[in-house]
């Protein structure tokens, strides 16, 4: 009898320390793809006030949870329990609409205190540039979560087009130009095509119509005779390797579905199109397929994430276009929504300029005062209401 009591206690013993031995023989991971975000590695060497703090206990503490043996299996096992359980809200933040389709929780009420910044923001760099002679815009893209909604009917009512529109209220109080560029874009479009199912942002064919409304409606800012090169269906290519959606890495790729990366190039750019990356370090010229749809060289068994199929968030670029539709200088600071039209942008301007200031390591006001561009506009998703002027 004494034997199988004893039996629980060695066998737990035994499981503890085979993971140990298994944790410390495996490499660390610096980076999970699945859940995109770095995972905790090693300190091998803390400091004794980090010890007597309890910030190493901390870090101990995360870094046994990050790098926890096949913690991507575990991952995926517990996201299918809960889905064998009938919860509602997967990781207390995604549901499943069916067909592949992955949506998020709906946000219930305007977020006031993130809104009145972001106009705060927005009005004080409109009015910087308007001092310094050059013209600001800021244009809000459609969210896959603003307008993917799916939700059941005794689901909360999302506020994401309330607070959207408020926000273009507000600027237009303050005299700030904005453009709502869902109200522009091509009403035939069903909106299912213009999302992802798995992924937070939109497909090639919401993108291109995005792109031609932006032209649009800059050509009548600029004052200038732009005209967007119409979309042809013929000219579309989808990639046929597995598509590796945000929302469903973080639900450990265990929602089946029919996305894939696809392209509609109604010319090559790299006839006309020369592409300077800027580092923290140092810039050169970049290749025009290396830095838009490397994915395109994969082998189809490789699966694609979104900034593979079209380009990585990069602190700066600078496209110098050969044969412009305007010789003008046109600045975009923007999020990754525009990284999939970003060539098809370019190929209107004789320079595009392109800013992420989430990367970005200068005083905005002063660099744009320095290259003083023809126009500036400001291009987020509109959820994304933080504008990152961490340099000013």
């Amino acid at each position: 009898m004494k034997k199988f009591e004893l039996l629980l206690p060695i066998s737990f013993f035994i499981f503890i320390f085979g993971m140990l031995i298994v944790h410390v023989w495996m490499p660390d991971r610096a980076v999970s793809q699945m859940e995109n975000r770095n995972l905790t590695v090693l300190n091998k060497r803390p400091g004794l006030e980090q010890i007597f703090s309890g910030e190493y206990s901390k870090h101990l503490e995360d870094y046994f949870t990050d790098q926890f043996p096949k913690r991507d299996g575990w991952i995926r096992e517990y996201v299918l329990l809960q889905r064998h359980m009938g919860k509602l809200y997967l990781n207390d933040k995604y549901y499943l609409a069916g067909d592949g389709w992955i949506a998020v929780s709906p946000v219930v009420e305007v977020e006031e205190e993130a809104v009145e910044k972001f106009v705060d923001e927005l009005s004080g760099l409109s009015h910087d540039l308007a001092q310094a002679g050059i013209p600001f815009t800021y244009y809000s893209f459609p969210a896959k979560a603003t307008y993917i909604l799916k939700a059941p009917e005794f689901m909360p009512k999302d506020v994401g087009q309330e607070q959207n529109r408020k926000v273009h209220e507000l600027l237009k109080e303050r005299n700030v130009d904005e453009v709502r560029l869902m109200d522009y874009m091509d009403p035939s479009i069903p909106v299912e095509e213009m999302f992802y199912k798995t992924d937070h942002h939109w497909t090639m064919r919401g993108a291109y119509a995005a792109y031609e409304a932006l032209i649009g409606t800059l050509s009548e800012r600029m004052d200038e005779s732009l005209s967007p090169i119409p979309y042809d269906e013929r000219n579309t290519v989808c990639l046929k390797n597995e598509f590796l959606g945000s929302w469903n890495k973080i639900l450990a790729m265990t929602v089946e579905n029919d996305d894939h990366v696809c392209y509609n190039e109604p010319i090559d750019f790299s006839e006309i199109l020369t592409i300077y990356e800027r580092t923290a370090t140092r810039e050169y010229q970049a290749d025009v397929d290396k830095l838009y749809g490397i994915a395109k060289t994969y082998e189809e068994s490789r699966p694609v994430e979104y900034s593979e199929g079209y380009s990585r968030d990069l602190i700066e670029l600078n496209i110098y276009n050969q044969k412009p539709q305007v010789d003008k200088h046109l600045v975009v600071i923007k999020d990754s929504y525009f990284n999939p039209i970003q060539l098809l942008v370019a190929s209107h301007f004789r320079r595009l300029t392109i800013i992420d200031l989430r990367y970005f390591d200068k005083p905005l006001i002063d660099y744009l005062k320095e290259i003083h561009p023809d126009y500036v506009l400001l291009a987020y998703n509109d959820r994304n209401l933080n504008v990152y002027l961490k340099n000013e």
